[in-house]
């Protein structure tokens, strides 16, 4: 009996051992360098890489140098995603793949109170400083190496603690920055193009001054397509999206028939703040509209940093339309390139994946990475709506 115990007890040792082995010469094999070169490869076959050959190399250059200094696997996907800046495709980036397969989050170092004492002597517009998302986390964000390091100094998540490094935010371009974070939930991390202004993050939603209020996003949240009637010679339209498919496209199709040979008044509000793009098989069809419209009319176009893809590209058509103004703040920059076909892939490592794209749009190529710039730049400190009341009167 003793006997039968031993071996069984050996055997669970074996396969035990066989188990942390296995997994031990997985994490030795499968280092950063490996995806690193599995995306190089991808990233070489896409448009922009055509278009931005010069710059890729020298960016991927500069990257190759630091995968030896590579610790984890946290600083793996930031050396990727600055890798997929070589091309200057703003819809191309690195995440981490969905739950269950998280990367680990790193803890810093630092001295929370004295960092955050020393946060909060920045001035407000200064993108360094201390910010809060209601209910879930007050982050210390400041420079380290040209780079932004976001750590948490308070929580009120339970999956996130004080002292743990939720943002890493990489600048590019002329004001734009890559912000690769932890989502509030999941851990997932995840990249998106963000700005910092007002002391605001524009798209994610975080604030200096949780008293600031956010005149660049669109009302009525709970509506993707709204009009309303401000007074005898202004009517306000928002077109919240241009996606192509159903029930989407079937909400706008009939919101823009109601339209037709009713929009009356001289002077017309297109509010496309918010609006994250879609396919000309919706956004013509309002283009038909508002073509008309402009010829004995004038047309006032909300843009903001969450204005992308094709209502940036909507944009420039209005842009080119008689009797038409954009006002607010600059699109967000992606517009030259389209996701088609085998968007996600998977790099070896199997903890992150590659979000590419297949498809060129030659005419904005110049907006990439910059934003569709309006004519008229808005207060962040007043409404916008009210704002263009006054320019319109």
């Amino acid at each position: 009996m003793i006997r039968k115990q031993q071996s069984k007890y050996l055997l669970y040792t074996i396969i035990f051992m066989g188990i942390f082995f296995s997994n031990f010469v997985f994490a030795q094999q499968c280092d950063c360098t490996k995806d690193f070169k599995e995306l190089d490869k991808l990233l070489r076959k896409t448009p922009a890489y055509k278009d931005h050959k010069n710059r890729y190399e020298k960016v991927y250059d500069s990257a190759k140098e630091s995968l030896t200094t590579i610790p984890n696997e946290f600083d793996c996907l930031v050396l990727l995603n600055k890798l997929t800046l070589g091309v200057n495709d703003n819809h191309i980036k690195v995440f981490g793949m969905p739950e269950g397969h998280g990367t680990k989050i790193i803890k810093s170092t630092i001295n929370l109170d004295s960092l955050e004492q020393s946060l909060k002597t920045r001035p407000f517009e200064n993108i360094e400083g201390i910010y809060k998302l209601p209910n879930y986390v007050t982050l210390g964000l400041y420079k380290k190496d040209g780079n932004y390091v976001g750590v948490i100094l308070k929580s009120n998540l339970d999956n996130w603690q004080p002292g743990e490094i939720m943002y890493t935010i990489i600048p590019f371009s002329k004001d734009l920055l890559l912000a690769i974070f932890g989502q509030q939930k999941s851990k997932r991390l995840v990249a998106v193009s963000e700005r910092i202004k007002h002391g605001m993050f524009l798209k994610l939603g975080l604030k200096k001054d949780l008293n600031t209020k956010s005149f660049h996003l669109a009302p009525y949240r709970d509506s993707l397509f709204f009009r309303k009637e401000l007074d005898a010679n202004i009517t306000y339209i928002k077109a919240g999206s241009f996606d192509s498919f159903y029930p989407t496209l079937s909400e706008a199709e009939s919101f823009y028939s109601t339209l037709q040979n009713t929009l009356t008044k001289p002077n017309l509000i297109v509010d496309l703040r918010d609006n994250t793009g879609g396919g000309q098989r919706n956004s013509n069809i309002l283009l038909e509209i508002l073509s008309k419209y402009s010829e004995k009319n004038k047309i006032h176009v909300l843009t903001n940093h969450n204005t992308g893809s094709n209502a940036e590209q909507f944009t420039i058509k209005l842009k080119k339309l008689p009797n038409t103004k954009i006002l607010g703040d600059r699109t967000q920059g992606t517009l030259a390139y389209e996701k088609k076909k085998n968007v996600s892939n998977q790099l070896p490592c199997g903890k992150f994946m590659a979000v590419l794209t297949s498809k060129r749009h030659k005419l904005y190529l110049e907006y990439e990475s910059i934003g569709v710039s309006p004519e008229i730049f808005l207060n962040y400190n007043e409404d916008w709506i009210a704002q263009t009341l006054k320019i319109i009167n």
